[in-house]
Order: C-alpha cells, then structure tokens, then sequence
C-alpha cells in the first residue's frame, strides 16, 4: 500500500465508510476504490480517470482533492498532455523568423504597408467628421433641454399648486384604518455548544424547520434526525441544492465532510459554521427545533 492509499484509507475510516459505502457516496466501482487504496493503478481505464477517480475519493472522506493530488503526485499516474517535451524558446523564435522569412508574404509587405496607411488615413477623416457632427448634436441637445426646462416652468404654475393641495386635503380627511399590531418573534439561531468538530445550536421564535443545502464545491452531506431517520446522504457537485422539511422534527444532525464548500440555510436565513471552516473542514451541527418556546 502507498502512502497515498494508506491516507485515504485511514480518512475513509474516520468517516466510518465502508467500501460499499464509499462506492454508493462516490459512483466509482468498488474494484477501483481497491485499487486506489492499494496503488494498483494499473487497472484503471487510463491515467485521467485515476486521477479523477482519486480526486472524488478524498474529497468524499474531507479532504482537498487538488491538494492530495499535488502532494502525491509522484505515486499518480500523470495524464498525456504532461510528459509531452517541451521546444525551447529561442529554438521557437527561431523556427518562427525562418518560416516568415520564406514566406510568400514577405514578398508582398510594401504593399501591405500602403494599403495600412490608407485605411489609417480614412480612419482619421471619419473621425474629424464625427468630431463636426457631435458639436451639432450638443447644441440640440441644449434646445431640447431648454424647451423641457419651460415645460417644467408651466407644469409647477401656482394654479397647478392648488389643485395638488386640494387633492392633499381630500386625502387628509379620509380617515385611516387602524393597524394591527404584531407580536411576532424574530427567528433565533444560538450556538449552545462545541466539542471538537461537533456543535449544538438552537432555534427559536420559529414556526417551521425548512432546511436548504446548496453546494458551492463538491462536499459529502448527511441530514438526520435524532432517532437515526435518514432524510439525505449523499455527495453534492457545484449548485447543487438539497431542501429538506423538518418542521415536525426535534432535532437534526448535519454531517458536512466540506464546510468550505456548502451554505446552509434555516427558513431562509444563512447560518454561518461554529467552527473555522479552513481549520475545520469536517463539520457535525446539531440542530435542536424548539419552535415558539421563549428563551429561559
């Protein structure tokens, strides 16, 4: 086993996943996961896949994919386009200055150059006859916010003042209908507790429990209950949204393999991580659902 195999294996066993597991999380046959773990990659369809394959493992065990593949990356195949050699610059330059030299173009750069100059100078005397249109266009511009200016003048008469303040008057004497007062709480969401990569967080003053998940990268998510109900567990690619209904529910338990990588929202409202997400990546949130109870 190599040192890559052996580090996703004990991250894979931190998370409590099994192969099967792993398999069903990722969509990559179980033979390859083996194989990975094993450094047999030999029987992988070709290097792309290996690296691709191994890239979704680590990031759905919660670790950076980019990363493992840049630390491991003598024990990883690498792809085609890497072992291609490399030309040299100045033998570049100079295959280059060879070919334009011998090209049928050289023969006929005067030309060209004349022609440049030509459309230079028609450029120029498009411009001077901008340049005499525009100063045409400003001074009617100028009638034209004049003839507004008298316009406004007429609208803003006294007579027309009075009728505004008559309308005002009418308006005054009709009597308003009370409003009713409401009473109801803003939302609460308080972290009560940390322990390690575990937090315990509360929600009050709320009428109902609607969980949204939405993946700015790709992050393992598993959302439970606090009997062990299992409403979603999977892996979740960029943009993707995972919207659940607790209303009815007590408790939730989020596991997130990611935290950099998702948002989540409670009832509309983003709930930052207890935890620093760069430090912390993995991160457990216990939600407690307490309702409309007051805070004691």
């Amino acid at each position: 086993m190599t040192e890559l195999g052996q580090k996703l294996k004990e991250a894979r066993e931190m998370k409590g996943f099994s192969i099967d597991q792993l398999q069903e999380i990722t969509k990559i046959q179980k033979r390859y996961l083996i194989g990975i773990e094993e450094g047999n990659f030999s029987i992988m369809p070709g290097d792309f896949y290996a690296r691709a394959f191994i890239k979704q493992y680590a990031e759905a065990v919660g670790l950076n994919g980019e990363a493992t593949l840049e630390e491991y990356r003598h024990e990883i195949p690498q792809t085609a386009s890497q072992s291609v050699p490399q030309v040299p610059t100045g033998q570049k330059a100079q295959e280059t200055v060879q070919r334009a030299a011998s090209s049928p173009i050289a023969d006929h750069m005067p030309k060209i150059l004349i022609t440049l100059l030509v459309i230079a100078v028609g450029v120029a005397i498009w411009f001077v006859f901008q340049f005499v249109l525009g100063k045409n266009d400003d001074s009617q511009v100028k009638q034209t916010k004049n003839a507004q200016t008298e316009v406004e003048k007429a609208e803003n008469s006294p007579l027309d003042k009075k009728k505004e303040e008559k309308k005002e008057e009418k308006k005054e004497a009709v009597p308003q209908q009370p409003q009713q007062q409401q009473n109801t709480a803003q939302q609460e969401i308080k972290v009560v507790d940390k322990d390690g990569k575990e937090s315990t967080l509360e929600l009050r003053h709320n009428k109902e429990f609607k969980l949204e998940i939405t993946a700015k990268g790709t992050s393992y998510v598993d959302i439970k209950n606090e009997s062990g109900k299992v409403f979603y567990t999977g892996t979740l690619n960029k943009d993707e949204t995972q919207q659940q209904d607790l209303s009815s529910e007590q408790v939730a338990r989020l596991n997130i393999g990611s935290a950099p990588n998702v948002e989540i929202k409670i009832n509309g409202q983003v709930i930052e991580f207890p935890q620093n997400t760069e430090e912390m990546r993995h991160q457990i949130l216990v939600i407690k659902n307490l309702g409309e109870q007051p805070a004691q």
